[in-house]
């Protein structure tokens, strides 16, 4: 990650387990995660680099998500609340944990897989997740930022993604 100059990086689906505490660290970079205890895969991580202003946060209970976050102090700006986020797709966005993790700062960002599919993001088609989303963009006033190509490449697909 430093010779590509990244300062931070969030990781949904870690399949990390408490057990092995440093697995995955990055030389020259501070690891946090949240790994999941009840059953296989998810989880969340971020790296950010040792040099950044930057300490964890706890994440408040959330129902059907896993989070995990930071602050992140900047000089001349206020500070940012920068949160790793994963929905898994079985599982319904829920209101409630959306509004508890913006309630965490004045500036927060989720990054993240939220397994929500919506044309308006450039998907094929909608789900539940994602019309839920787009509604909610509104209602709790935040602004949804995705790529311009959908990022749902199915297995059974013989497309080529880096094309």
């Amino acid at each position: 990650m430093s010779e590509n100059s990244i300062d931070i990086a969030l990781v949904q689906e870690t399949y990390l387990k408490p057990n092995r505490p440093k697995a995955c660290s990055i030389a020259g970079y501070v690891q946090l995660r949240t790994d999941r205890t009840y059953n296989s895969k998810g989880g969340t991580a971020l790296y950010y680099r040792r040099s950044l202003h930057c300490g964890p946060i706890n994440i408040p209970p959330l129902t059907n998500m896993e989070a995990t976050g930071y602050r992140l102090a900047m000089t001349g700006h206020s500070t940012l609340v920068i949160v790793s986020v994963y929905l898994p797709s079985p599982k319904r966005l829920l209101r409630r944990d959306l509004k508890a993790l913006f309630a965490l700062g004045d500036a927060v960002i989720l990054f993240g897989d939220f397994n929500c599919k919506n044309i308006r993001w450039g998907c094929p088609s909608n789900n539940y997740n994602g019309i839920k989303l787009d509604e909610l963009e509104d209602r709790l006033d935040f602004a949804i930022i995705a790529p311009s190509t959908s990022t749902c490449f199915p297995m059974s697909s013989h497309i080529d993604p880096r094309r």
